[in-house]
C-alpha cells in the first residue's frame, strides 16, 4: 500500500525515470477526472493571436513583428472537490527545432499576475478583487484578500531539461489539500486554474504547429508524475480515468485579427476589470494624509475613512492594515518591524501572512508588536513587492478608554536586498492613528524629522490620551539591537550576529539562511558561525535551519539567545 506522494517528492519523482506510464488516478471517488492545458482565461491574448478551444493560432505577422507571449493555465476537471494530492509535469514537442527556443514562466496561485485589479464573483456570490491568480480551491476575505487552499510547488524549466523527460521546456507542478475538506471557489472545479504558466514563442519562430503537452515518467518511488490521488490510502490505481487534454500552437496561419479576450470553452467565470478611482472626483482631504518620499514607504492610511483614520468605540476591537508603497525596480528578501500604540491600547491579533510579501508566512510576539517574515521557496531570491497590504493588526481597545485620537507608530522597520542580507536606506514610515468615539480635533500636518537616534523600543503602555503631535515623516530609524556588543576581535559570541555588524537584525537570517542552501556563493567568516550557532551552540561547528529559526524567534522577542533543548 503506498502513500500519497509529498509536494517536494512530486517535483523531482522524474529525476530517475524508468519507463513512461499512463497517467493514473488514485481512489476516485468519480471518474470524470481529468487535466486541461487552455488558454488562461482572465487574461487577454496579444495582437495576433487567437484561440478556440485547445488550438492557438498565432498569425505570421504577429511572430515576425516581435516575441510573441501566450497565457496559458491548466485546469482541474473533476465533479465533486475531493482530490487530495496531484502533479503534472508539460512541455513543448514537436517536428520543428525551434520548439527548443520556446520558453515556459510559472506563476502559482496567489501571486500577483495582472497589472490592474480584476473583480470576480465568487461561488458564493462574494466579490473578490485582486491583481492576482485566484485558484480552482481557496479563500477570500476582503481583509486579507485571496489565499489558496492547500501548498503549491512549481517550476518552469525555461530551455532543455531532460532529467525531467522534456527534450524543451518544462513545467513542473504539484498539490497537496490543506485539509480534509474544501469547496470550489468558482461554480465548478474548472472556473479557476490549478497553476498560470507563459509560454513565450521568439521573433521568428518557424511556421507549424507546436504540441503543448504532458511529460508522463515514473521514478523509483513508483509514482508516475501525472497524478491525482482523493484518499488517504488505497489499493488499487485505476489506469484509464484521468483524461490529459493538451493543447496546440499553430504559428503562421493566415493573419488572425487581433484579440481583446480569450476564447475558451465556455464556463461560468464572471470577470470584469476594477474601476480606477478617479483622483479628479476627490472631494474630501485626508488630513493624515501628508507627501512622504522613500523607496519603501510604510503608512497606516485607511483608504476607507475620508479622513484617513481607523475608527472604533471603547470596548471594541478594531482592524488595522500597515501598508507599503515599493519601488517597483527593487526586489526584496525579508522585512521586520516593530510597532508602538497609545493610550493601552493592545495588540489582539497579528495576522500570521503579508499580501504584499505574496502570503509570505509572518512571524509576530503581541507583547512587543514586533513581526517579520523571509521570503522562501521560488521568492528566496528577492521578489518585487506588491504595493499592498504588508502586516495586518486586530486591536483592542479597553472599556473605558477616553474619546481620542491615539498613535499608531512604526518605531523600527526594515526591509533587506535581493541575494544580500544588507538592508536598504530608503525606507520612510509614516504614523497612523486609531479614532476612539466622536467629536476629536485632528492634529496638525506640519511635517517634522525626529533624531536619527530613533531605537527599537516601544514606548510604555501608560501613553495618555492627549491630543497626538504633529504627524511625522521619518527615515527609516537607525536599526539597535539590546544586546551587548561582542567585543572587537573577541572570540565571545554574540549569539545571532551571523553578518558580525555587532546588531541582531532580519538581515542575519536572510544570510544564514542563504548559506545553509549553497555555502559555496554565500561567505560566513568564524565568528560569524561562532555567533549564527545559536541553537544548542556546537561552537560554530555545525549550522541548520534551527539557528536561522532561534535568531528569528529572538528578533520578534519570542526566545532569548542561545537556545539550549
Amino acid at each position: 500500500m503506498r502513500k500519497l506522494v509529498s509536494a517536494a517528492t512530486s517535483l523531482v519523482m522524474a529525476a530517475t525515470m524508468v519507463s513512461a506510464v499512463a497517467p493514473v488516478v488514485a481512489g476516485a471517488a468519480d471518474a470524470k477526472k481529468g487535466l486541461s492545458i487552455l488558454t488562461y482565461k482572465d487574461a487577454e491574448l496579444p495582437s495576433g493571436v487567437t484561440a478556440e478551444g485547445a488550438t492557438v493560432k498565432v498569425s505570421a505577422d504577429a511572430i515576425k513583428a516581435g516575441d510573441v507571449k501566450v497565457p496559458l493555465a491548466v485546469y482541474l476537471n473533476s465533479e465533486t472537490p475531493d482530490v487530495k494530492t496531484m502533479s503534472f509535469g508539460a512541455t513543448v514537442r514537436s517536428d520543428n527545432a525551434d520548439a527548443a527556443k520556446i520558453k515556459f514562466e510559472a506563476f502559482a496561485p496567489g501571486k500577483a499576475y495582472f497589472s490592474e485589479d480584476k473583480t470576480y464573483t465568487l461561488a458564493d456570490g462574494t466579490e473578490c478583487t485582486t491583481n492576482k491568480i485566484l485558484s480552482f480551491a481557496g479563500s477570500y476575505s476582503k481583509r486579507a484578500g485571496f489565499s489558496p487552499n492547500g501548498n503549491f510547488d512549481s517550476i518552469a524549466a525555461k530551455e532543455s531539461n531532460k532529467t525531467y523527460g522534456a527534450d524543451n521546456a518544462y513545467l513542473g507542478v504539484s498539490w497537496i489539500s490543506g485539509g480534509s475538506k474544501y469547496e470550489w471557489i468558482g461554480k465548478s472545479s474548472d472556473e479557476y486554474p490549478i497553476v498560470v504558466f507563459d509560454v513565450t514563442l521568439p521573433k521568428g519562430t518557424a511556421e507549424g504547429e507546436y504540441l503543448i503537452d504532458y511529460t508522463d515518467v515514473l521514478a523509483d518511488s513508483g509514482n508516475p508524475v501525472c497524478l491525482v490521488e482523493t484518499v488517504d490510502k488505497y489499493d488499487n490505481l485505476d489506469h484509464k480515468n484521468l483524461d490529459l487534454n493538451t493543447l496546440t500552437i499553430k504559428v503562421g496561419e493566415s493573419a488572425a485579427p487581433a484579440a481583446t479576450t480569450t476564447t475558451p470553452a465556455a464556463t461560468t467565470t464572471v470577470t470584469t476589470t476594477a474601476a480606477k478611482p478617479d483622483d479628479s472626483t476627490t472631494t474630501t482631504a485626508k488630513p493624515n494624509v501628508d507627501p512622504v518620499k522613500g523607496d519603501f514607504v510604510l503608512d497606516f492610511d485607511n483608504p476607507d475613512s475620508e479622513d484617513g483614520y481607523w475608527h472604533a468605540n471603547a470596548g471594541e476591537s478594531v482592524d488595522v492594515d500597515m501598508h507599503i508603497t515599493a519601488d517597483q525596480s527593487k526586489k526584496v528578501t525579508s522585512f521586520s518591524v516593530e510597532v508602538a500604540v497609545e493610550g493601552g491600547i493592545t495588540f489582539a491579533e497579528i495576522l500570521d501572512i503579508s499580501p504584499a510579501f505574496s502570503d509570505a508566512s509572518v512571524l509576530s510576539d503581541l507583547n512587543h508588536g514586533t513581526s517579520s517574515a523571509i521570503c522562501k521557496g521560488p521568492d528566496s531570491h528577492g521578489i518585487i513587492v506588491n504595493n499592498d497590504t504588508m502586516v495586518m493588526y486586530t486591536f483592542d481597545i479597553p472599556a473605558g478608554t477616553p474619546d481620542g485620537l491615539y498613535a499608531l507608530d512604526i518605531t523600527y522597520a526594515s526591509l533587506t536586498q535581493e541575494d544580500s542580507a544588507l538592508q536598504y536606506d530608503g525606507v520612510a514610515v509614516k504614523r497612523g492613528y486609531i479614532q476612539v468615539g466622536d467629536s476629536v480635533t485632528p492634529p496638525a500636518t506640519t511635517t517634522t524629522k525626529p533624531a536619527a537616534t530613533t531605537t527599537t523600543a516601544a514606548p510604555a503602555a501608560t501613553t495618555t490620551t492627549a491630543k497626538p503631535a504633529a504627524t511625522t515623516t521619518t527615515a527609516t530609524p537607525a536599526a539597535t539591537t539590546t544586546a551587548t556588543q561582542n567585543p572587537s576581535g573577541s572570540s565571545t559570541p554574540l549569539y545571532g550576529d551571523t553578518n558580525c555588524d555587532k546588531q541582531v537584525r532580519i538581515n542575519d537570517v536572510v544570510l544564514l539562511n542563504k548559506y545553509l542552501n549553497d555555502a559555496k556563493s554565500y561567505n560566513i567568516t568564524d565568528q560569524g558561525k561562532l555567533n549564527a550557532d545559536c541553537y544548542n551552540p556546537k561552537g560554530g561547528a555545525e549550522l541548520t535551519a534551527e539557528d536561522s529559526k532561534a535568531i528569528i524567534q529572538s528578533i520578534v522577542h519570542l526566545v532569548e539567545l542561545p537556545v539550549n533543548k
